[in-house]
């Protein structure tokens, strides 16, 4: 075969196209710049701006107030740039380091070794065992094996031979359409697909988008993604809060409006004084309204989740657990269903020997010349071998696995001094292979294949005691025990007679029956059962066989008890949605899994409100990983997967989808100590804005104060709560469910808790004695409310870390909260002390610092109160 000319390779790109898949455009830095405008919260953060801005022109503002929410906004959408540009690397390089591959074409009656890319249609392709296929096209010379499990789940090598003038004609160009048939087609080959035995070459047909991969990336992209549930109640939760600031303010300016006119002894007098005099009293109103707005939005709310997402997200790489989306972080701990594929992530995904028996049940003695009859068969009698470095290579994984019985030296002597006559390949009609040798003088046949082929066509079989007849019935009851543990059995024989035309000989004699399996990884049961620990049903969705898939899923620990539910994919697909909703919970099994049943466990578990999380590895698995609440791609899988998924797991192992939920939860029990820390803050802030006006006569906390707690020093703390170290206590926890409000009636009570000793510790400032020791002095007490917040909030920070009474306890594991608790204190006694006209604030005397740090200190003793109370009300 000649393959295409030069001259016609570019000229078939022109007409059919690039095999290069389309890649998702990457976004710029100006696109991440841009989503932080998105945020209801940044969009309030950006109106106040503006607002700050005009009030400052007619001269009843300062210009630090704008310029402060300027600062906020441009770190903010600095940092979320920043994050957003190095997931989007971190997930190219990985792409990259994965999707360059190489094949053998002729071109010009010459065999040129091309980038995949470089495939045109037309292309004559050399196609090899354990080598991949990179396009769609037809078999047009050879004998194959492919595995097509990217594409429809199924576990077993599909046999294909050659096309031939009597099939049905051609067809190049165009969208590639294809159905479970057509993969079973005895000459149809597709891209993502891997030759697990034979060679062969083939014409292609298909490439790039037309090719079923490239169709599934279109498909992918189509799918929208839904939102988290932590998007969705930290919207909530901003909306509410901001809804708190509104009406304060709005309470505010009335207030202050009544007090104005009473002052000016009516209404009559008010608007007399003019509509400059009218509009500049507006405006200092407007001004106290807007610092209550700034006390009650969490400005920095979105600045701390992207400081701790940042965090997590490095913490999850060592655990080899890559966030291509981020935000998917939290959902991974929510997960209530999770979906996980059989092998390579329950499985090792490599095939073993795990016994090697005689024909009475007993185990091959090495020592024997029994074992010297089998090291022939499966070394002389196979396709795989050893290369120069040792390893295992070629053949397909029942080969390979059982060549592993052997070592390097004596896979050299063997094939170095026997003669090999006559061989027989593997086929589904014969399901056995052959070798004919000759070793001096003398032949032997060996064989090997499916044990119920070989077993009633032997006549005697190897024991312990020497050659026996064989006692089929015994025999066949040997590798029954072997298959109802998901272990496929080899039989292995040999003959003094030569390799006959068909069938097998009359004096075969069995050597030995091997259970080989790919075996569940040690680490998995364990793994399974903090997933079920922590509320998280796990079931398998694979395209093996349902007694395979069974077995293995009792080994893993998935099956436990009489209530689990292994079933098909036909008879799931059988029932109607309300039946499959009423039997989900129970399932653990679903065998012969296609890609549409994936996408119906997932639509029908969201239907019932459930969190879900589904993995996958192939072309196949990219609708339901893109539809699922949270997709775990595998680092080995193909590049539609990896594009489909929210999470990569370059492990392939289920051990590190646990890490995944246990380091979701994490994030979310930091971001839920994050908030009992802020969100005292903000509504303390808004009630004391309101108070102090009325009561006082002047502003409880300055507006550019406010900003700066709100930003700087929030922002240092949730370094400090976004570094708290995960804890094997949150897998015994119940998923959140969808829909759930955010802050739990136990952390609203220990919010309010702060609140009220926030208040109760600045009514204190106000009693005599204390304002003797401030002088009574209002630039002074502004100073004093501005450091006293900032520490008592601080001291605070360690009331919340833990739920107990040693507020140290585990802090060696995050000095860094140590480290950042003695930055803030030193940070605000710089910006009091010498903040000046900037920072509203002036200098204290050292009785008075003491005086602010007792007071701000009171703030521990009140909460360990408050844990005493809820520790004697459990029991």
């Amino acid at each position: 075969m000649y393959g295409l000319k030069s001259s016609e390779v570019e000229k078939q790109r022109e007409k059919y196209g690039s095999n290069k898949l389309p890649e998702k455009k990457l976004k710029t830095w100006f696109q991440f710049f841009m989503e932080t405008f998105k945020d209801h919260i940044n969009q309030i953060l950006l109106a106040m701006m503006i607002v700050f801005t005009v009030i400052a022109v007619f001269g009843q503002g300062s210009y630090s107030e704008p310029i402060g929410v300027a600062v906020v906004l441009l770190a903010i959408a600095l940092l979320g740039m920043n994050t957003g540009l190095k997931s989007q690397k971190s997930t190219k390089e990985l792409k990259d380091r994965t999707s360059v591959h190489y094949c053998n074409v002729i071109r010009n009656g010459k065999i040129e070794h091309i980038n995949t890319n470089d495939l045109v249609v037309g292309d004559l392709v050399i196609i090899q065992s354990g080598e991949a296929i990179h396009a769609d096209g037809y078999l047009v010379e050879g004998n194959v094996k492919v595995d097509n499990s990217v594409l429809n789940g199924e576990s077993e090598p599909c046999k294909k031979t050659a096309w031939d003038k009597e099939d049905s004609p051609i067809t190049f160009g165009g969208q590639r359409k294809a159905d479970s048939s057509d993969y079973t087609n005895s000459y149809a080959l597709f891209s993502g697909t891997t030759v697990t035995d034979g060679e062969g070459k083939m014409i292609v047909t298909n490439v790039g988008v037309d090719t079923v991969n490239g169709q599934t990336i279109s498909t992918i992209d189509e799918i929208e993604e839904t939102k988290t549930s932590l998007e969705i109640q930290l919207e909530d939760l901003a909306g509410q809060i901001s809804k708190f600031g509104y009406i304060g303010a709005s309470i505010i300016v009335v207030a202050l409006i009544i007090t104005n006119i009473i002052q000016y002894g009516g209404i009559a007098e008010y608007f007399g004084m003019g509509w400059i005099g009218i509009l500049k009293n507006i405006l200092t109103i407007a001004v106290t309204a807007l610092t209550i707005i700034v006390a009650a939005v969490p400005e920095g709310l979105p600045l701390i989740i992207n400081l701790i997402t940042a965090q997590n997200a490095k913490v999850m790489i060592k655990h080899n657990v890559l966030a291509k989306h981020t935000n998917k972080i939290p959902e991974a701990g929510n997960i209530q269903l999770l979906c996980t594929d059989k092998t390579g992530t329950l499985t090792v995904g490599k095939l073993v020997p795990v016994e090697n028996v005689m024909g009475d049940g007993k185990s091959i003695i090495e020592d024997e010349n029994t074992y010297n009859l089998f090291k022939y068969n499966v070394i002389l009698n196979s396709s795989a071998m050893f290369d120069e470095n040792n390893k295992i290579v070629g053949g397909n994984a029942t080969e390979r696995a059982l060549l592993s019985l052997v070592n390097a030296d004596e896979y050299k002597k063997i094939t170095n001094s026997a003669t090999i006559v006559s061989k027989k390949s593997f086929n589904s009609a014969n399901k056995f292979s052959a070798v004919e040798t000759e070793y001096n003088g003398e032949t032997f046949t060996y064989y090997k294949g499916a044990p119920e082929r070989l077993i009633d066509a032997a006549e005697k079989c190897v024991t312990l005691n020497g050659l026996e007849y064989i006692d089929k019935d015994k025999l066949k009851m040997i590798v029954r025990s072997y298959t109802v543990k998901a272990m496929r059995v080899i039989a292995t024989g040999y003959s003094s007679s030569k390799l006959p035309e068909d069938g097998l000989p009359n004096d075969l004699i069995i050597t030995s029956l091997v259970a080989i399996r790919d075996d569940v990884r040690p680490e998995v049961p364990e793994a399974v059962a903090k997933m079920h620990d922590a509320g998280v049903q796990v079931m398998m969705v694979t395209g093996d066989v349902i007694d395979t898939a069974k077995a293995i899923a009792k080994d893993a620990g998935l099956i436990t008890s009489e209530s689990d539910i292994a079933m098909s994919a036909i008879d799931f697909d059988a029932l109607s949605d309300e039946e499959a909703k009423e039997k989900l919970p129970y399932i653990k099994v679903i065998a012969r899994a296609t890609p549409n049943t994936k996408l119906r466990i997932v639509r029908l578990a969201q239907e019932l409100g459930l969190c879900v999380g589904m993995t996958g590895d192939g072309t196949n698995d990219a609708p339901a990983l893109k539809a699922a609440d949270v997709g775990f791609s595998m680092g080995s899988g193909t590049d539609v997967c990896k594009e489909a998924g929210d999470i990569i797991i370059t492990d392939d192992n289920f051990v590190s989808i646990t890490d995944a939920v246990l380091l979701g939860r994490t994030f979310m029990h930091n971001v839920m100590k994050f908030l009992k820390f802020q969100l005292p803050i903000n509504i303390g802030l808004v009630i004391l804005s309101i108070l102090y006006p009325i009561i006082m006569s002047v502003e409880a906390i300055a507006a550019v104060q406010i900003l700066v707690i709100n930003i700087v020093m929030d922002s240092l703390n949730s370094l400090s709560f976004g570094g708290e170290p995960a804890k094997d206590e949150y897998m015994k926890e119940k998923p959140i469910p969808k829909g759930s409000k955010l802050l739990s009636k136990e952390t609203i009570g220990q919010i309010a808790v702060s609140v009220v000793a926030f208040i109760g510790i600045f009514g204190i400032t106000l009693l005599p004695s204390v304002q003797k020791i401030f002088g009574n002095n209002e630039p002074v007490y502004a100073t004093v409310r501005f450091a006293l917040l900032i520490m008592m909030a601080t001291f605070n920070g360690f009331n919340i870390r833990t739920d107990g009474f040693n507020l140290f306890k585990g802090i060696g594991k995050n000095k860094l909260f140590i480290e950042i608790a003695v930055v803030i204190f030193a940070l605000t006694f710089v910006l009091a002390q010498f903040g000046g006209d900037v920072m509203r604030c002036t200098a204290m005397s050292g009785t008075q610092w003491g005086v602010t740090v007792v007071l701000a200190f009171m703030i521990i003793p009140i909460d360990l109160v408050r844990k005493a109370v809820i520790k004697i009300k459990r029991k």
